[in-house]
Parts: structure tokens; sequence; C-alpha cells
């Protein structure tokens, strides 16, 4: 058996509603260190988004630099760490990329279209793992390289009818997610089926970042699509002789259904089809990411696989042997959202969530004096404050404000009260209001008073120019 570890998006130097992550993330990469050593992991494979940015902080590439250091050093079962790292959509393939070729041997920064299907190759007590590891692939970067490999390479084109090829019979890439994994996938399926030609046990893992379908997103990951289109249909994976799918790109950990077809039926017409998973985010980036009931660590995971690479599975499955699913021990303060109104939230809510990192929605009938301030004694982190303004049953249907009736400014502000709480000016309120009118005129008097004296100067200048 080969044990591989599968993380992802990492967002080393991400902040969260103003709020520095970095020492969560810090103690998040510790404890994976950790288990790497206590569970006896011989290959770790990081699908993607290493960094949050593609010009990351100091800090953050301090961070990095930190743990890359400790994990390339770590041996295990009697043997270096095989570490293999790809970029995502929000690192930069270059800068991850930076150095790789002075590293370890057992530090692999899959960064290059051009390697995708050159597999890293890691043995272990007479077994044989192939990892083929795909950046992120934009669709508009990617498809002038993925193009060139397929007419120079050669090989099938099983993936690509007649009505996908030219007249010379080179197959055409859409311009899609799918269209250039597709086009991948043709590569790696090629080069997988001959390597498997002299070695039929080998198992094999595709790392990609992508969105396939049939996955759940959050708010937290950023938009993807092209022409409107996000996704990477999870039929494409069917057949494709894989093992195991190590996913990066959407935050939620989760398992993506691929189904086995009849090999005559499916793209790529081969025995195995492979056990698909998001590992999701190291740490919760968004609210979205909360667990009912709130926990600390917000239920991040990192998936454990055993490949066992000693012998051939039957047709349909394949060499994927235990899965285990182990929670983050970050640190992170436990998300909530809770709703409710002002009573309410400043009551019972704030008894429960008072301590947790929250998301606050308040229902008013009208805004209080000093709301935020109420909120802020009540609650340690009260991240996001929305209040929600309920018109009552009573209030009026009809427009804000009738600007053909208006007399003059209150009139217009009287409306929007009414309109906006459903009932009249109160006296108070009406003096306030019309003490700020006031002070607008008065500030747009002298205005108009300064332009109307600039105007003048110019004049007098002007005239005095043309000599008259």
């Amino acid at each position: 058996m080969i044990r591989v570890l599968h993380t992802s998006d990492w967002h080393i130097g991400r902040r969260f509603k103003g709020v520095d992550l970095l020492e969560y993330q810090r103690k998040a990469l510790q404890w994976l260190a950790n288990l790497i050593d206590s569970e006896h992991v011989d290959v770790l494979c990081v699908a993607g988004d290493v960094y949050d940015s593609p010009r990351p902080s100091t800090e953050a590439v301090r961070l990095f630099n930190d743990i890359f250091a400790m994990l390339g050093r770590m041996e295990v079962n009697g043997h270096p760490l095989e570490i293999i790292f790809t970029p995502g959509n929000h690192d930069s393939a270059d800068r991850l990329g930076t150095g790789a070729a002075l590293m370890r041997p057992n530090v692999h920064m899959r960064c290059d279209i051009e390697t995708i299907d050159e597999p890293v190759l890691i043995g272990i007590g007479g077994e044989q793992l192939a990892v083929y590891a795909l950046p992120y692939l934009d669709p508009d970067l990617s498809r002038p390289v993925l193009q060139s490999m397929l007419d120079e390479r050669g090989g099938a084109l099983g993936a690509y009818g007649e009505q996908e090829r030219d007249e010379d019979g080179h197959a055409r890439i859409a311009r899609s997610h799918e269209g250039v994994m597709k086009a991948a996938l043709q590569l790696i399926v090629n080069d997988l089926a001959e390597r498997r030609r002299k070695r039929p046990a080998l198992a094999a893992i595709l790392m990609a970042h992508a969105f396939v379908s049939g996955a759940q997103s959050c708010d937290s990951e950023r938009n993807i699509s092209v022409g409107g289109v996000d996704s990477v249909p999870a039929a494409l994976f069917s057949n494709s002789g894989l093992d195991y799918l190590a996913l990066g790109h959407l935050h939620r950990p989760q398992s993506v259904t691929i189904a086995q077809s009849d090999s005559d039926e499916s793209i790529f017409h081969q025995s195995r089809t492979p056990q698909a998973r998001y590992s999701g985010s190291l740490l919760a980036y968004s609210f979205s990411e909360s667990r009912t009931p709130p926990v600390e660590g917000n239920g991040k995971s990192v998936v454990l696989l055993d490949m066992d690479a000693a012998s051939v599975p039957k047709t349909g499955g394949n060499a994927l042997g235990d899965v285990r699913v182990v929670d983050v021990a970050s640190g992170e303060p436990a998300f909530a959202q809770i709703e409710g109104d002002l009573d309410k939230v400043l009551g019972p809510l704030a008894d429960a969530y008072g301590d947790d990192w929250v998301s606050i929605t308040v229902h008013l009938q009208e805004y209080p004096h000093g709301l935020y301030q109420k909120i802020d004694a009540r609650y340690a982190h009260a991240l996001e404050k929305n209040p929600v303004y309920d018109r009552r049953s009573s209030a009026p249907a009809h427009a804000m404000a009738d600007m053909r009736s208006a007399v003059d400014e209150m009139d217009v502000l009287a409306g929007f009260v009414r309109y906006s709480l459903g009932r009249e000016v109160r006296d108070d309120e009406r003096e306030v209001l019309r003490t700020a009118v006031e002070a607008v005129r008065s500030n747009g008097a002298e205005h108009a008073g300064s332009a109307g004296k600039s105007k003048d100067a110019n004049v007098k200048h002007a005239d005095k120019e043309n000599g008259r």
C-alpha cells in the first residue's frame, strides 16, 4: 500500500472580514506535518491555491517557506516524503514554480502545462504510483498549448468525434473548461494506457483544480466561468483509467460521484473509473462554510487514502483502498450565521453565540440609535452586521416620494420615512431633518457664491487682456 494525503486551497495570506488568519493557517499547517508523521504518509498532494494571491505578502511567503522546508526534510517509512504541488486559479504558476529545478528530488512543483502527461512516478515496496498533476487550466491561456501538444504527440484521439476534428484529422479544442479538461485527459489517458501495457497494476492519481459538476460551491471561491459555464462534467472522467481524482478549487469538503459506464459508451474506454473528492480548504473563508451547530475549525478536513498497486483491480473498479477524512485542527473560531429581531439578537442568540465569529441579520421596524454599538457589546466578533427593515403591513405600497406634489425637500424626506418605516416623521426627527436641509442649502449657496465671484474675476481678467 502507498499512503497518500490529499489537501488543497491553503490560501496562505488570506484575510477574513479584515481579520488576519495567518496564525490559524500556521497552526493548521503544523498540524498537517504532525499528521503526516503520525499516519506514515508516503505522498502529499496539494491540489492548487497554495497562496491566496499571485503576489503574496512577505509574511505569507515566510510561512510557506517555513512549512515547505519542514515538509521537504521529512522522512517517512525510511524514505523522503514525496510532495507534489500544483498552482490554482489564485496563485501564480510562475511564482510558485520558481526554483523548481533546484529543489530536492522528493519535491515536485508541477506548474507547466507542457508536462501534464509526464507523471510523478513513486515506487515504494515494489508498488508504483503515477501522479498526474494539472495546474489550473484557464481556457484561453491553456487551449493553444494543449492544441499543440495533441498535434505533436500523436496517439489516440478517441475522445473526439468526427465533428470535433478539422479537415486534417486534428482535434479541435472547445473554448470552455470542459474543452481544455477533455484535451488534458486525452493526453493523460494515452500516456497511462502505454505505461499500463508494461505495468498493469500501476495505480494512478490525477490532481486537478477545477469545478466538477455535481459538487457544491460556497461564497469564498472565485468565479471561473467562461461563456457562463464554470464546470466540467463529472462523466468526462468515467472509464478514464484513473483510480483517484484529487480535486481542488471548491472549499467545501465533499465527494463527487463519477458513474462507471460501459466501456463502449464512455469517451476513453478504459477499465477503471476513479473515486473523486474535494479535500476542501484548510480554513473556512466565508460564512457559507459554517456548520450547524457551529464548531471550532468549521468542519475542514484532509483526505487520507491507501493505494493498492500490488494487483490489477477488477473491471470497473480501481486501486483505491481505505479512505479516511480527517478534521483539521486549526483553532479557527466557529463561524455562525444568526438571524432574528433585535430582542432575540441581543438576548438568547448572544448568550449562545457571543464568543463565535458571527454574521448577524437583524430585523427592524426602524433604525434604533447605536445599533452597531449594542451588537458589539454582546458579541466579541460580530464580523457581519446586516440590518433588514421589515415594512409594517400598514405601510403604503405607493412610491417612496411623489415628486409632482412635493413642495420642498422636507416633503421628499417625509415620504421616505413614511415609505421605509410605515409612519409619519416624529417632531424630534423633523428638527434633525430640517437642520440637515438648511445646512445643505447653506453650503450650496456658499458654493454658488464662490463660483459667481470666480466667474466675475475671470470676466474682468478677460476684459483687461482685451484692453477694454
